[in-house]
């Protein structure tokens, strides 16, 4: 089976902030190491830092709309049949959107530190709400054979991960709390606001290499 999700991508340019965002990151922790009397503690070979976690590759930075886990080939064409027949339908049953990402946001159980933002927009909760229904459709909610119903789907957060096994912030050696993200709106590096043309089911394929995101299908955001 393979693993799937439906998500968009940044632009090149976004890339390029991501990857200063990483790098401010970077500095952070060493400079909190520096001050607690140790080296820093980087492998730039596996992007591994200490303090601040696995950085993400540029190449797999993408924004989830809907995780489907596992899916079997009849899965994926059910999946793909209902998001093909909203545009049968009516092509702007998938508006376009804009998302401001602003915050640095560690989440500690999955220990993922990300840049998210707030669903502000109705046009980004109406697409999460098109994924969703999709994915119900195809029945794939950790294999459950019951299909959840909607009050029973979590808050959607958008968010770009940008380490995994993180876990922490490193700002601790600053002043006072909140001046790192002052520093990244200082050089323009947050908010970043995305408005993605496209909406893709990614596939999650294990390589040598790491963890490969393939886009197998896209749809236009109108």
């Amino acid at each position: 089976m393979k693993r799937l999700f439906l998500g968009v991508s940044p632009n090149g340019k976004q890339v390029e902030q991501l990857l200063k965002i990483q790098a401010a990151l970077f500095e952070a922790g060493d400079k909190e190491r520096a001050l607690e009397g140790r080296d820093a503690d980087k492998d730039s070979a596996s992007h591994y830092h200490t303090c601040v976690g696995r950085s993400v590759n540029k190449q797999n930075f993408h924004m989830t709309l809907a995780f489907l886990g596992p899916v079997s080939d009849e899965m994926q064409a059910q999946l793909e049949s209902t998001l093909d027949s909203f545009y049968a339908i009516n092509a702007n049953q998938w508006p376009s959107f804009d998302v401001a990402l602003d915050t640095l946001t560690l989440w500690r159980k999955p220990q993922v530190l990300c840049l998210s933002g707030k669903p502000e927009d109705e046009n980004l909760q109406i697409a999460v709400d098109r994924c969703r229904y999709a994915a119900r459709e195809a029945g794939l909610f950790s294999g459950k054979t019951d299909k959840p119903n909607k009050s029973s789907e979590p808050a959607f957060t958008p968010h770009i991960t940008l380490f995994r096994k993180a876990k922490k912030i490193p700002d601790s050696h600053l002043p006072q709390t909140g001046l790192l993200r002052a520093q990244l709106i200082e050089r323009s590096l947050i908010p970043m606001t995305l408005s993605p043309q496209q909406m893709h089911l990614y596939e999650s394929v294990n390589t040598a290499d790491g963890v490969e995101y393939h886009i197998l299908r896209s749809w236009t955001l109108n």
